[in-house]
C-alpha cells in the first residue's frame, strides 16, 4: 500500500497522455516520469519501468492476443489505454490493428452488460 501513490500516479499520466505518441516517444515520456516521481519522492514500486504491470494483468493480455491483438508493445499499450480509459481515447494506431479489436472489445462489453443486466 505504500507504494500506491507512485504507481497510481504514473498509471494515470501513462493512460491520459501517452496515447497520441509514438511507442519510440511513449518509452521516453515513461523514463522521465518515472525520473521525476522519484526526485519527488513518490513512493513507487522498486524498478518500475512499465505501467502495464499496474494496469493489466497476464491473463487479460493474453485473452486480448486470442481475440486478434497483435502481440507487440504498441498495441498492449493500446489495449491498455483503451480498457482504463472512461471514454474514446486518442491513441496512435498507424496500422489499424488496435481499432478492429476496439470495435470487437466495445461488442463484448455490450453483450456482456445485456446479460448482467439480464440475470
Amino acid at each position: 500500500m505504500q507504494v500506491l501513490t507512485g504507481d497510481m500516479l504514473l498509471a494515470a499520466a501513462f493512460v491520459s497522455y501517452a496515447g497520441p505518441f509514438t511507442s519510440k516517444f511513449r518509452s521516453q515520456l515513461i523514463k522521465e516520469w518515472i525520473k521525476f516521481l522519484t526526485d519527488k519522492g513518490a513512493p513507487m514500486t522498486a524498478g518500475i519501468s512499465d505501467p502495464l504491470k499496474v494496469l493489466v494483468d497476464d491473463a487479460t493480455v493474453a485473452s486480448w492476443v486470442r481475440e486478434g491483438l497483435p502481440s507487440d508493445p504498441t498495441s498492449m499499450q493500446n489495449g491498455t489505454i483503451l480498457t482504463n480509459s472512461e471514454r474514446w481515447p486518442l491513441m496512435m494506431d498507424p496500422q489499424l490493428q488496435v481499432s478492429s479489436h476496439c470495435c470487437l472489445y466495445s461488442y463484448v462489453a455490450q453483450q456482456r452488460a445485456l446479460v448482467s443486466h439480464a440475470a
